[in-house]
């Protein structure tokens, strides 16, 4: 395993929630996910929740896009973005 697994692994979790999955849609969570060694999938399991925890504490807090995005929607009168 090298450090672009992990990275990918990261940025497919954090797609994940953007998607809408929960922390429990982890493909990792599997004890045979594409018969790799348990080591390699407990860590490729930790990116991966890290991802979705990382995007999901993004769309939790008024910073960044996400906050801008309420705040001009709800100067439009529009319904703000849903997270």
């Amino acid at each position: 395993m090298n450090f672009e697994s992990l990275l990918n692994s990261q940025e497919r979790g954090s797609n994940a929630r953007i998607l809408g999955l929960s922390a429990a849609d982890n493909p990792y969570a599997d004890s045979d996910v594409e018969g790799r060694h348990e080591d390699e999938r407990n860590v490729l399991y930790e990116a991966w929740a890290f991802g979705w925890e990382m995007e999901d504490t993004v769309r939790r807090i008024d910073t960044g896009i996400y906050g801008f995005l309420r705040v001009e929607a709800a100067l439009a009168g529009l319904s703000a973005p849903r997270t």
